[in-house]
């Protein structure tokens, strides 16, 4: 790398790496950093602006990085530290092939990259009882995502992430919404953006874009929040004159719940909740999902000692670094939550299940750190009720 490339320029002044202070707020908080691993972002920075001859030590540390957005939130100046990071692994992988350390030796990254294969074959509504209502063709669509994969990769764990879809579904079909689910939709491209792979990743937009269009879909339904977080901020960037409304089901069914007639079924359970970074840090939805919960009759919130703006991440992103550090953020997170008493652990991603589940299962440590574990939409769906028992007549308008 060379001080005066165009690119790297463009890098430091669009993401204002120069208004670093080197306070080091952005180390001490940085949960790598605090599990012992040798990372930190201000050098990262400082290192790029001053010494980008040392590339050894700067290819290895934008990998190194969770994209957790913590160091952000304690940046006095504003330094977007998390896009800085996806400009140089995107730059990296596209002059170099760079692609950092994945996890499951890039099993998940290859299958991501099958789907951009234009003679894709997929069966993957098969997952789809009589008792879901949805349409081929709409206004309306839910967005699956990559759960009918993750559940048959990560069997051994016995996540159930489909759950979520269905039971999303279910609470669409409550308000008597009935969303197009695609057979041909894609992943949302999420992992391979965050490696660094811009051009599967627009393949996977415009492909997923083109089947929404094609369908009739005018406003898509998402309860993922990488899959948010793509779709309403990378998606636009991609498709010129891109014209989906993207909603996500907890801020759709916070809506509704206002209007009245809608209610939730006791619930006498001590929960604690871990805040995703793609929706806390990156999407600024901290209160919805705790607004939510706390509409449960009987239900308990005990929060974690560390949670909202300073809530750590589960440990990994794009599956990339699932290393000894990283298990030790999750043991330490899963630490907190047991602390809080709770008896169910409540998330709103499907990577914070699958990550805090596994490392819950970890033999060293003897069912120390079991914990019942639940999306958010599982919760809602299992106790969610008409007030008064019966449905009203029609659909609820909106």
């Amino acid at each position: 790398m060379k001080l005066d490339d165009p690119r790297i320029k463009r890098i430091i002044r669009e993401r204002s790496l120069s208004f670093c202070l080197e306070c080091g707020k952005c180390s001490a908080s940085c949960p790598r950093m605090l599990t012992g691993k040798e990372y930190s972002p201000r050098l990262l920075a400082q290192k790029l602006i001053t010494e980008p001859e040392d590339e050894a030590f700067i290819e290895n540390s934008v990998w190194e990085c969770l994209t957790c957005g913590m160091c952000e939130e304690r940046c006095p100046s504003g330094v977007a530290y998390s896009r800085f990071i996806l400009d140089m692994r995107t730059l990296l992988a596209g002059t170099k092939g760079l692609k950092g350390y994945r996890s499951h030796d890039g099993a998940l990254h290859s299958w991501m990259r099958l789907m951009t294969s234009p003679d894709l074959e997929q069966n993957r509504l098969d997952w789809i009882g009589p008792e879901l209502r949805v349409a081929g063709s709409g206004p309306l669509a839910f967005f699956t995502g990559c759960a009918p994969y993750f559940d048959v990769f990560f069997s051994w764990i016995e996540v159930d992430t489909l759950s979520i879809a269905r039971d999303s579904i279910r609470l669409l079909n409550f308000l008597d919404l009935v969303p197009v689910v695609l057979g041909e939709e894609r992943c949302c491209g999420h992992d391979l953006l965050w490696t660094g792979d811009r051009e599967n990743f627009e393949t996977l937009c415009r492909q997923n874009y083109e089947e929404f269009k094609a369908a009739g879909v005018r406003e898509v339904v998402v309860s993922c929040p990488e899959c948010y977080q793509v779709l309403s901020q990378f998606m636009p960037q991609v498709i010129p004159g891109f014209d989906l409304k993207i909603t996500l089901l907890m801020e759709l069914l916070d809506r509704e719940i206002r209007k009245g007639g809608l209610s939730f079924q006791p619930l006498p359970r001590r929960v604690t909740y871990q805040d995703p970074c793609r929706l806390g840090r990156m999407s600024g939805r901290y209160q919805v999902p705790r607004t939510l919960l706390s509409l449960i009759p009987e239900l308990t919130l005990a929060e974690m000692e560390n949670s909202g703006r300073s809530a750590v991440c589960c440990g990994n992103n794009g599956f990339i670094n699932c290393d000894l550090y990283s298990k030790r953020i999750q043991v330490e997170r899963l630490k907190e939550a047991k602390a809080t008493r709770a008896e169910l652990l409540v998330t709103a991603c499907p990577k914070c299940m699958i990550h805090l589940t596994c490392a819950m299962r970890d033999p060293l440590r003897q069912g120390s750190l079991a914990l019942p574990i639940r999306d958010l939409a599982n919760v809602l769906a299992g106790q969610i009720e008409w007030s008064g028992g019966e449905a009203p007549v029609g659909p609820r308008p909106r």
